[in-house]
């Protein structure tokens, strides 16, 4: 059931803030249809989410619904999803261990789909390239991480596979010109992969490190969020080195939980911000650049009544950083927002 709520403010606009948000409409999707991936496209048309086995996908013009299609292709518990911006496509990701992506003018048609198993496991992760689009990274419970490419033959194949971590691959994040890959994993180790001139990767640098999530800010900067951790970590490039080293720590909201896997960390460039999930609170982290160097501070935080729950929250944000969504199991809502920013009209 849907509910609109386009009235309800869920935080007043302050001048002194970046941004502020709204929350425009709520979905019920009670445990144990739980809904662990969420995908917003590129122009805010179309949004996807896993209920249970089954994805939906909503057509929306002007924060107003068309329609609401059900796809179930998936054996088990969708666990990722994401869209290519210029092939009209979706990917998902599964418990089953298989990977589908879909032509959004085909949704209902199993014979126009693309089903990819080679990971032995659960797909934890999984990202598209912004640099190319006939190229993708999985990470999975399997240990491995598994790159994609859309070949000659107009068919998708696995190129490579780095098998080099020791426990299931958590997250993981491409710079913007898709050639450094950063993976953390439940091993506890940061993985920094170069792509190399006959277009492989190779692991450049290992850190010791135990969280979930992960993501580049820069190409010199990336952040890191511990598990059950009261900080996030930011790592700079070192020139001289020639290594990423922990440059600063920022506080931030927690809980009191621990978090689950899902929910990958998310850095929005062209408006500096970074959202990051720790126990039972969001956290958005707005970034600074300017001749000196760089800053950061916690610009917000949105909590969820999750205790004893184990901070089951769930979301994402779309590409311009205009809608999050959201779903935690004790609410039994999925959510989305509209992300004020200052000096922007709504």
């Amino acid at each position: 059931m849907i509910q609109n709520t386009n009235n309800q403010q869920v935080q007043q606009e302050n001048s002194q803030k970046y941004l502020s948000h709204k929350l425009l409409f709520s979905i019920s999707q009670k445990y144990p249809d739980h809904s662990f991936a969420q995908a917003i496209n590129y122009n805010n048309t179309i949004m996807a989410y896993g209920s249970k086995f089954i994805c939906k996908v909503i057509f929306f013009k002007n924060e107003n619904f068309l329609n609401v299609l059900q796809v179930k292709k998936h054996q088990n518990v969708i666990s990722t999803l994401t869209f290519f911006k210029d092939r009209s496509q979706l990917i998902s990701g599964s418990y089953d261990s298989s990977i589908i992506i879909y032509p959004l003018n085909l949704l209902s048609s199993s014979k126009h789909l693309t089903k990819l198993k080679q990971h032995t496991h659960l797909i934890t992760c999984l990202i598209v390239s912004k640099n190319s689009e006939n190229f993708f990274i999985s990470g999975s419970l399997d240990k491995n991480i598994k790159f994609w490419s859309f070949s000659s033959s107009s068919c998708w194949t696995c190129t490579q596979t780095i098998s080099e971590h020791l426990d299931q691959v958590s997250g993981l994040s491409l710079n913007e010109d898709g050639r450094k890959l950063i993976s953390c994993s439940r091993d506890k180790q940061i993985f920094i992969m170069e792509r190399s001139t006959d277009q492989f990767w190779y692991i450049k640098q290992k850190i010791s490190g135990n969280g979930y999530r992960i993501s580049f800010i820069t190409t010199d900067i990336f952040s890191f969020q511990p598990y059950d951790g009261t900080h996030l970590y930011l790592y700079s490039f070192d020139t001289i080195t020639g290594q990423y080293i922990k440059s600063r720590e920022l506080s931030i909201s927690k809980g009191g939980q621990g978090c689950q896997y899902f929910f990958p960390q998310i850095y929005i460039s062209s408006k500096q911000l970074l959202i990051s999930k720790n126990g039972y609170f969001v956290n958005l982290i707005k970034f600074n650049f300017n001749s000196e160097g760089w800053d950061c501070k916690l610009e917000e935080e949105i909590e969820y009544n999750q205790l004893g729950n184990f901070g089951n929250i769930f979301g994402t944000i779309s590409d311009n950083g205009e809608y999050f969504v959201t779903w935690d199991c004790k609410s039994g809502l999925l959510q989305v927002r509209k992300i004020i920013y200052e000096n922007q009209n709504e």
